[in-house]
Formats: C-alpha cells, sequence, structure tokens
C-alpha cells in the first residue's frame, strides 16, 4: 500500500468515525476547560503573503491550531500519519479543506513553520479568491 492510498482509506474512515463524533459534540454545551487557548508559542506567525493577510497560532496542548487569510477562519486539523511504510512511528501533520491531500509535518524541531507553510499553500490555492464561511468550519478525523 503507498502513501496515497494509506490517506485515502484512512480519510474514508475517519469521515465515518468523524460524522458520529460531530453529532455528539454538536449537543455539548460551552467550552470544555480543555478548549481554552494556550500561552503563545514562538512559532505562531502573521506576515503578508502574496497580497493577503495570514495569522497563524499553535495550540500544542488541544491540538486546535489557527489560522486566518485576510481575517477570516481556515479549519486546520492536526492529525498523526505513519513515518514510514513499514514503521509503527507516527509524524505530527496538519491539514485544511484546501491541502486536504498534501499534510505539511508540524514539530517543534525540523518542522517547525509546519503550520505557516500551509497557510501559504492555502493562499496559493485560492489565488485571487477569499475564504467562504464553510472554509471555517472545524471537523475531526476519527478523534
Amino acid at each position: 500500500m503507498n502513501r496515497r492510498d494509506l490517506l485515502r482509506y484512512s480519510a474514508a474512515a475517519a469521515v465515518a468515525t468523524a460524522t458520529a463524533a460531530g453529532v455528539a459534540n454538536l449537543a455539548a454545551p460551552g467550552l470544555a476547560a480543555s478548549d481554552k487557548p494556550t500561552a503563545k508559542d514562538d512559532r505562531d506567525f502573521e506576515l503578508d503573503y502574496k497580497g493577503k493577510k495570514i495569522k497563524g497560532t499553535h495550540d500544542k496542548a488541544n491540538k486546535k491550531h489557527k489560522v486566518t487569510i485576510n481575517g477570516k477562519k481556515l479549519a486546520v486539523m492536526e492529525l498523526e500519519l505513519p513515518a514510514a511504510e513499514d514503521s509503527a512511528a507516527t509524524i505530527t501533520a496538519v491539514i485544511s479543506a484546501l491541502t486536504h491531500y498534501e499534510p505539511f509535518q508540524l514539530d517543534e524541531k525540523d518542522n517547525r513553520q509546519g503550520l505557516k507553510k500551509l497557510a501559504q499553500k492555502a493562499v496559493d490555492v485560492l489565488g485571487d479568491e477569499e475564504l467562504t464561511p464553510l472554509a471555517g468550519e472545524d471537523h475531526e478525523h476519527g478523534r
């Protein structure tokens, strides 16, 4: 099985699981203590890229990183991917609706700029267009 197949099949299974989890989350009132923002991360950024203002904040504790493009939210999801086909080790990555099949590695060492790379790729995909409200809707893949 190659990486593309692994991502495709994992995504399909995760969508089914997420649908059930999402319905349960809709009924939960208020914010849980774990949903409160954490202290500023030195990987956070705010910059102009190709005429758009992009901003990203990391929330490692809750795995709820945030990206905005021209002030509009782009939902971002953190996930664990296999480090190699024949390994049980995993890597942490982030995806969005605009980069769904192109995960960006995210860590505090070699891939510190993963969230920024995701935001820049999203701008590249958008071109002259702007994000719609649907781009900011959170979704989970089997958590």
